[in-house]
This record gives C-alpha cells, structure tokens and sequence, in this order.
C-alpha cells in the first residue's frame, strides 16, 4: 500500500518540533515563526515526534524564523512511496529550496493556480513529472505567528500536456481534474514519480472534453509570464562553434536590417507604454535558470 509521506519546505536539523503546549524552555530553542509552522505539522501529524528533515547552509524561509520576510507562505509536497523504499528522498528538499532562491532573488511570490515550467524531471530521473502546478494545502491549515499569517501551499508535479492545458486554461481547473483521478493525485493530490499517463491518455475523452469546455467558458486566467531574455552582440565574430553567435548566413554573422531594428524598437517601445504599470515586480538576472513561473489572475 502506497504510504502518504509529506515534505515541508527544508529546515534546519533540530530536535523534536515542539507541539502548542512545549514548556517554555524547549519552545525557546526554536525561532518564533519556525516553532509555529512546527506546532501545525505535530497536530496533523502526532505519530511523527522528530521527522526527517534536511538544512542548506543557506535557507531560504519564506516566513521569517526571526522577522518578517514578506511572503507569508511555505511549501509542501506529498510524494507517493515507491516500491522497495525504506528511507524517504531528499530531492524534494532540493526542489523546494531551488523555489525559494526563485521567490528571494526575483521577488515574485508564488499563489494558489500559478504553475511553474522547470522543464525537466523532478527527481532528476526519466519521469515524465516535469512541471509544477501550485494550490492550497489541503490538510495544513494557516497559522498565526509573530510575523503574521502563515498559508501552506502545495506542490503538484504535473507532466508537459498538463502543464500546457494549465496554461490554456487554468491552474484550478486541472487540479480539479488530478482531483479525480486516484493514480494523477488523488484527493490530496499525490505527485508519483513514476506516473506514466497523463490523465489525457488515462481517460482521452472526458479530461479533454471538461478542458476544451473550460477554455470556451472561462478563457484562460493567465495573466503574466516571468522570463529570461538573452542578448547577443552578432556584431562581433563568434569565439567558438557554441557560441550562439557562429550563426551565420554564408560566412557573415546574421545581422538585422535598419528596417528590421526599427521595428523591434517600435514594437518594444509601444509594449512599455501600454504596460507601464508592470503586473509582477522586476526578475533578478540570477534566478534560477530555465525556471519559468506562471502566474494565475
């Protein structure tokens, strides 16, 4: 039977995570906000007194353990046990950490319906689990703490077409699908790895139906797009074959016509006046690379 085995966001190794009613002294070992988040794992979790956790030397806590950082959320994630499994991974911890450097380099805060294209496996296997849906936590309810409110929001790993319909559609929308498939999530939206169908080719029909009747109904709710630009100067001759300048038409490097510049400058400068009131704060340049965010209206 598959176990249902849960993954908070990483923290530092501690002892066991004091529930509401720890003695002052012991409650005193851990920063305010971190002892909040722990109270509200031991009520959903009584059986586990002192779980698996795992520390980087540099975290990322999106609450503030000792002062407010803004965001006011954290991250799960259930994973379903696989077979022969006698110790839970700690890849999750590494994903979940690679979200919060998104999160504090860029600034962008994650919310219930966004998705996320990471483009690659999640355990770094040959799973089709590729990308990353976001909602509410369905069992971890807010907590207060000294810094405000604490919200839980879950990571749901979703294959390519998935992902895709999310963006056509909605986030929402498929995780109300995932919803009622047990083996694409289930009711607690359950990520397996080793998920070979999507529920497209699970139940061709219905999901596609229910999917293609959303977007004629509701359009797609997306209403910004975080990414990466890249400029190269073609101007000066390639340094080696990888250079995305060797390029060439003939033995020159491609280079743009006047026209062809003109009209990109044009273009640009009329999407910054019709957008100068941006949607979502300003990307670092050292965010996580090939991490696209996608954010739900």
């Amino acid at each position: 039977m598959a176990e249902l085995r849960p993954s908070g966001a990483p923290g530092p190794t501690a002892p066991p995570a004091p529930g509401p009613s720890a003695p002052p002294a012991f409650a005193s070992l851990f920063p305010p906000g971190l002892h909040a988040i722990y109270g509200e794992c031991r009520r959903l979790y009584p059986d586990q007194p002192n779980p698996l956790q795992v520390t980087a030397i540099v975290k990322y806590w999106f609450t503030g353990t000792e002062g407010p950082s803004g965001f006011g959320f954290e991250l799960t994630f259930r994973l379903k046990r696989e077979t022969g499994e006698s110790a839970p991974p700690t890849w999750p911890a590494e994903l979940m950490q690679g979200l919060a450097r998104y999160v504090f380099q860029s600034e962008n805060t994650f919310c219930s319906g966004d998705h996320v294209s990471w483009h690659s496996p999640l355990d770094n296997s040959e799973s089709r689990i590729q990308h990353m849906l976001l909602t509410e936590d369905p069992q971890m309810q807010p907590v207060q703490t000294p810094f405000g409110v604490v919200t839980f929001l879950q990571i749901v790993g979703v294959c390519t077409e998935e992902l895709h319909s999310a963006q056509q559609w909605n986030g929402q929308g498929i995780l109300e699908l995932l919803r009622t498939v047990p083996v694409a999530g289930g009711p607690w939206l359950i990520t397996d790895m080793r998920r070979g169908e999507t529920i497209f080719e699970i139940d061709p029909h219905l999901q596609q139906e229910r999917v293609d009747k959303g977007i004629e109904t509701d359009g797609s709710n997306l209403s910004g797009v975080s990414a990466k630009c890249a400029w190269d100067d073609l101007s000066r001759p390639p340094e080696d074959d990888e250079d995305s300048r060797s390029i060439c038409i003939g033995t020159q490097p491609r280079r743009l016509s006047g026209k062809d510049t003109e009209q990109i400058r044009e273009t640009l400068r009329r999407g910054l006046e019709i957008n100068s009131k941006p949607v979502l704060p300003p990307i670092n340049s050292q965010r996580q690379n090939g991490l696209t965010h996608d954010r739900a209206s």
